[in-house]
């Protein structure tokens, strides 16, 4: 036997499911999830590109860059040269703390009209 509904009810309502949301957030899930996949697919594809290496043939013979003669005499006078300026500069640095006077560990230089601490240094 069927019920009566009162009047002073208001009428019951179909459900709403939201069917237009769920689809888009589905759609978008699974866009995601392709792009995650394809993404992972592509960095394994570089990583074994870069990092495997191919069967070694007999054949080949490994090739060398020429090497320019004077680039590198050039080269070798200027690292030469570099060493001497820096040799040079110790031997001045080293005669300038020669004149430094130490009192409790702590360097002073001498300056026009007295002495100078040297920060950052000690002795």
């Amino acid at each position: 036997m069927e019920r009566e509904r009162p009047d002073y009810l208001p009428p019951i309502e179909k459900p709403r499911w939201s069917f237009p949301w769920l689809t888009a957030i589905g759609i978008t899930v699974l866009v995601l999830a392709v792009f995650g996949v394809k993404q992972h697919l592509d960095t394994q594809a570089a990583w074994n590109k870069r990092f495997t290496k191919a069967p070694a043939t007999q054949d080949a013979t490994p090739t060398r860059a020429p090497i320019d003669l004077k680039a590198q005499a050039r080269r070798d006078a200027e690292v030469a040269e570099a060493r001497l300026r820096r040799v040079v500069e110790d031997r001045e640095i080293e005669k300038e703390r020669e004149s430094w006077r130490c009192i409790n560990h702590i360097p002073f230089r001498k300056i026009d009209g007295g002495w100078e601490n040297v920060v950052g240094e000690s002795c």
